[in-house]
C-alpha cells in the first residue's frame, strides 16, 4: 500500500506536469528548456509516453493482488490507485476491461458493513470515471455482468452507496446512447422515482437521482416515455426545486422530442416556482423558461 501510495503522487505529478514538456511553467522558460532538450535530448520521452508503457504491467500486478482476498483498505487503495490512472490517462484500461469491471464486481458483491462502505463508494467512484472516460466498445459485453451488482447498490439504506450508484449509472448511459433495450435501465428509472418520491431521502441521492432522470430521458427515450411521466411529479414535489429546473432545462435543451403537453406543463410549473421563490435560484429559472419558450 505504500508503493501503490507512492505511485499516486507520481500519477499526480505526471498529471500536472506531463502533458507537455515545462508543465505548469510559462512560455518563455518551458520554450528555453524545450530548445535544449531538443538538442540534447530529442529522443526522450515525456512522462505520459513513459506512463502509457507501464499500463500494461501495472494493472497485471494490481489486479492479481485485488483479485486475492485482500482487507477492504487495500481494495480501497488499489481502486484509489485506478482512479488516479484514469484521471491522468483517460481510456488507459481499455484492453483491461473485462479483468478490471470483474474484480469490480467481486469488491461490491462482498455484503455492506460499516468496515465495507468506504470500498464501496472509492469502488463506485472508479467505475463512473471508468465509463466515462472509456469508449463503449471497450466495456460493452461486460455490462450484462456488472449491472445486477450495480442495481443491488443503487437500492441500498447508505446514502453516499446509492448516490454513487445512480452516478455509475448516469456515466454508463452517457456513454452507451442510445440505450433502446436494457432491463436494467428500466429497475434504475423505477428506483430513481421511489427516491424522489420519499421526503427523508438523502439531498446527495436525491440529486443523483435527478441527474439520472434526465439521462434516462435522453440516453434511453424509448424506455420511459411511456412510463406515465410519473418522474416529473416525483422531481417536482420537493422542498428544493433547483435540481428539477436543471434536469427540466437539460432535457429541453437536448433533442428529445417532448409532448407540448410537457412544454407548457414544465413552463407553468417554472413561472410557480419564480413566483414563491427567493433571490435564489432564480437565474436557473429565467434560463430553463426560455429554454422551454424557445422549445
Amino acid at each position: 500500500m505504500e508503493v501503490w501510495a507512492t505511485y499516486v503522487m507520481l500519477l499526480d505529478q505526471t498529471r500536472v506536469y506531463g502533458g507537455t514538456p515545462g508543465g505548469r511553467e510559462s512560455d518563455a522558460v518551458a520554450g528555453s528548456k524545450r530548445k535544449r532538450q531538443d538538442e540534447t535530448m530529442d529522443l526522450e520521452e515525456y512522462p505520459l509516453d513513459l506512463l502509457r508503457s507501464q499500463v500494461s504491467g501495472l494493472c497485471k500486478a494490481l489486479l492479481k493482488q485485488l483479485q486475492s482476498k485482500t482487507s477492504p483498505s487495500t481494495s480501497q487503495a488499489g481502486f484509489q490507485l485506478l482512479i488516479e490512472l484514469v484521471t491522468v490517462l483517460p481510456g488507459a484500461l481499455a484492453q483491461q476491461s473485462s479483468n478490471v469491471l470483474s474484480c469490480a464486481k467481486a469488491v461490491l458483491s462482498q455484503s455492506m458493513a460499516n468496515t465495507t462502505t468506504t470500498v464501496h463508494t472509492t469502488t463506485l467512484s472508479f467505475l463512473a470515471l471508468f465509463f466515462k472516460s472509456h469508449p463503449s466498445s471497450s466495456f460493452s459485453s461486460s455490462v450484462p455482468s456488472i449491472t445486477p451488482v450495480l442495481l443491488t447498490e443503487v437500492t441500498q439504506k447508505h446514502p453516499r452507496v446509492a448516490a454513487e450508484a445512480f452516478k455509475v449509472f448516469s456515466a454508463l448511459l452517457q456513454t452507451l446512447e442510445p440505450v433502446t433495450s436494457a432491463d436494467w435501465a428500466v429497475q434504475v428509472h423505477k428506483e430513481a422515482i421511489h427516491r424522489l418520491s420519499r421526503n427523508d431521502t438523502d439531498a446527495e441521492v436525491r440529486s443523483s437521482a435527478e441527474d439520472v432522470i434526465g439521462d434516462l430521458w435522453i440516453s434511453a427515450t424509448p424506455l420511459v416515455k411511456d412510463k406515465g411521466e410519473a418522474e416529473w411529479d416525483a422531481l417536482r414535489k420537493g422542498a428544493r426545486p433547483e435540481g428539477a429546473v436543471g434536469v427540466t432545462k437539460k432535457i429541453a435543451a437536448s433533442n428529445v422530442a417532448m409532448s407540448n403537453d410537457w412544454v407548457v406543463r414544465s413552463t407553468e410549473w417554472v413561472l410557480g416556482v419564480l413566483r414563491r421563490s427567493g433571490r435564489g435560484g432564480r437565474v436557473e429559472s429565467f434560463e430553463c423558461l426560455d429554454v422551454l419558450l424557445n422549445k
